[in-house]
């Protein structure tokens, strides 16, 4: 835009490359001529080699605005207002929209702008062009053109341009008047010298609780007035214009120093008045809120006081920023050598919004890295109601290509029955645990993701991966090899449990300095420190004794009434991670199971008494609070069975030390059809037996309903009855 007459101009591009910039800027020039000087901001494009060289050779000398503060406020202006004419041309024209730029930019043209007085055609040009308007009163009026000499039209167009220059320069200075006096109403005059400290307004923030100033900075030169030069935050070798409101002064605290005289009161000596040295860069960490208190706790002040030497001894392995391990790298194996390539998904700005500030956490983190590589998967922004949007990495046509490595998880009950059989229970969770897992250089080049604003290298293993589930555990299996006595983890939560308290800090200490050895890092908001019950695995446990959490029983006890498939199944889920609490829980939920029964997945469900019946008796047995007890495999066991038409339970208990029996785990299952049959078979064959004689057994098919051999149809259920 020309600053003096307000022409604009515009030119559309498929990128914004130094090439394209360059490009677009001969297009202009060659309509316009070469200007003696151009303003614009600190662009990567405006800032190259090739764009400074394009400057250079053509004469043109450039003027930088200031980081956030542009002086071009017109040209933004400009802008806003372009920009929202081409969002209506790309909803009504489409792809083709860049074909309707030009009668856009002579609309804009031929308005009269409200600093000169004079639309911008007019300043250019010295008369008004012919727009639509102008036609149609032509044709109203039929006007006959005039015929006037070459010399004479222009003399006459001198002098009009003349008058023009002296009304818009008048127009212009009531102009800057009127806005500089609403300006400097609340305006304050700032003014600072070369070694003056100074805070930086930070206008891009990752977070919103970060601090909206930085620094301190120091002034190296004063540019003008307004603009100085200042090195950014935490980047001494680079330098940045701002302007004068985007800094204030910083003030320094006074030091505060205590005088020690050693010639004090007889009796004291050199080493009780040494000062503690203070940490420059101490951890952020409260131990207040990971560490019980006395009172609050089973713990003695004694024990909560060792409790905090051993946390303050490992600090530094506290932190929500992911560490970087080396005891394991992630690499990728592929089964074929045809590249994954994938265009970027389409988001809205909301959502493209959301994902810039994720990538730019993670490239302060050094989670990822701008590059490029001939494999890429699309980023996607998975919404669920009620949480926040997460941004995760469509990871599907790489991993159908991949080789499957599989990791032996332990089973989780034996978890649950382990760590609940101790007194002191610690929980520690890993800090974004896969982000502190490195990658090979083949793993980078095949786990890069695109997005609608660049290419990124993934330098830690991201989430999504087929592979990350068992790179991960077999990285802390390593981390606690040989420590399976009192440390067991499952994926990222790891569990040391012991039964008397100096035990467990011994433990807490080993297993806190492999995890610093390894360079990892825990997230303190979710450790649990030697309590005497904690939840793990989505139950409370501990003392011997386990029970669902509050949390999950009110879920259960305020479930809706089920309507679908897909709601019985949901309930079904919930509630049967808990059916060992259950007594007899598959004979209970027999009439949900059965209506699942049918072709169709989501389909509505044909409510029964029975279902009802079912659904309340499961919410009612959860209500109860059931409580199991740790098995002790010194004691002897107690075992019950029971059965009904349609299915058996069994119940495992023992005698503890107070005389009392208490029940282990309570374990139920269903029969199905071919088991029914069976078992009727197996029962009038004993009767029958006992007659005597030769009998002849008909093979498999017991009635018309098994056509087929039952050997090829429940196989692996007749074997169990073998």
């Amino acid at each position: 835009m020309c600053l003096a007459c307000k022409y604009p101009d515009a030119v559309a591009v498929s990128d914004i490359t130094s090439m394209s910039v360059v490009d677009a800027l001969l297009q202009i020039f060659s309509r316009m001529g070469f200007p003696k000087e151009i303003q614009h901001d600190q662009g990567t494009s405006f800032m190259s080699e090739l764009t400074t060289e394009f400057f250079e050779r053509f004469g043109v000398r450039v003027v930088h605005s200031s980081t956030y503060h542009p002086q071009s406020k017109l040209v933004e202006r400009f802008h806003r207002t372009l920009g929202r004419i081409l969002r209506i041309l790309c909803s009504e024209e489409g792809p083709d929209w860049e074909k309707h730029v030009h009668a856009a930019l002579f609309a804009l043209r031929t308005v009269t702008h409200e600093s000169t007085g004079f639309s911008p055609d007019k300043l250019v040009h010295g008369r008004n062009l012919r727009t639509p308007v102008t036609l149609l009163y032509e044709n109203w009026l039929q006007t006959e053109e005039e015929q006037t000499p070459v010399t004479e039209y222009v003399f006459t167009l001198l002098n009009r341009l003349k008058r023009f220059q002296d009304l818009a320069i008048k127009e212009m200075e009531k102009s800057q008047q009127r806005n500089k006096t609403w300006y400097d109403k609340r305006a304050v005059k700032r003014e600072f010298q070369e070694g003056d400290s100074v805070l930086i307004f930070s206008n891009c923030r990752a977070n919103k609780l970060s601090p909206r100033w930085t620094g301190p900075g120091t002034i190296l030169k004063k540019l003008s007035e307004t603009n100085y030069v200042v090195p950014l935050p935490h980047r001494e070798d680079k330098s940045q214009v701002y302007h004068v409101n985007m800094l204030k002064p910083y003030y320094k605290r006074p030091e505060q120093i205590n005088y020690l005289s050693l010639e004090a009161e007889e009796g004291i000596g050199v080493d009780e008045l040494e000062i503690t040295h203070i940490e420059q860069t101490p951890n952020v960490l409260d131990l207040s809120e990971i560490i019980p208190e006395p009172t609050g706790s089973t713990l003695t002040e004694d024990q909560c006081q060792q409790l905090r030497n051993v946390i303050r001894k490992y600090r530094e392995c506290f932190s929500s920023v992911p560490g970087k391990t080396d005891l394991v790298s992630h690499d990728n194996e592929l089964l074929s050598d045809e590249p994954v390539m994938s265009d970027p998904n389409r988001t809205s700005p909301r959502q493209n919004e959301i994902l810039r500030k994720e990538i730019q956490k993670m490239l302060s983190m050094k989670i990822i890295e701008v590059g490029y590589s001939d494999y890429t998967s699309p980023m996607i922004l998975v919404e669920a109601p009620g949480k926040e949007p997460r941004p995760c990495v469509d990871y599907r046509n790489l991993n159908k290509i991949t080789k499957t490595k599989f990791y032996p998880l332990r089973n989780i009950e034996e978890r649950i029955e382990t760590v609940s059989s101790a007194k002191y229970i610690t929980v520690l969770d890993l800090s974004k645990g896969y982000w502190q897992i490195p990658m090979s250089k083949n793993a980078q080049r095949l786990s890069a993701f695109v997005t609608n604003f660049g290419t990124f290298i993934p330098l830690r293993m991201p989430f999504g991966l087929k592979n990350a589930p068992y790179e991960f555990s077999r990285m802390v299996a390593q981390l606690l090899e040989a420590c399976e006595d009192f440390a067991v983890p499952y994926l990222d939560d790891i569990a040391v449990f012991s039964v008397m308290f100096q035990e467990h800090m011994k433990h807490l200490e080993t297993v806190l300095q492999r995890i610093q050895q390894a360079g990892l890092t825990i997230k303190p908001s979710k450790c649990k420190f030697a309590q005497s019950q904690v939840q793990y695995l989505g139950h409370i446990v501990g003392q011997g004794c386990r029970r669902p959490p509050e949390l999950k029983i009110e879920a259960v006890k305020n479930f809706p009434t089920l309507r679908t498939k897909t709601d019985i199944r949901a309930f079904l889920c919930l509630a049967g991670y808990y059916s060992h609490y259950i007594p007899m829980f598959s004979t209970i939920a027999a009439p949900l199971t059965d209506a699942l029964k049918g072709k169709g997945r989501k389909g509505v469900v044909h409510w029964t008494e029975d279902c009802k019946k079912a659904f309340n008796s499961l919410k009612q047995a959860l209500a109860s609070k059931p409580v199991l007890h740790s098995p002790d495999y010194n004691r002897q066991f107690i075992l019950q069975t029971d059965a009904s038409d349609n299915g058996i339970g069994d119940v495992l208990s023992q005698v503890t030390e107070d005389d009392k029996e208490h029940p282990i785990v309570y374990l139920s299952r269903k029969f199905s059809d071919v088991e029914k049959k069976i078992l009727s078979f197996l029962a009038l064959l004993r009767k029958v037996s006992n007659r005597g004689g030769d009998m002849t057994v008909p093979s498999w098919p017991l009635c018309s309903g098994l056509a087929v051999p039952l050997e090829q149809r429940h196989g692996s259920e007749l074997f169990r009855w073998d």
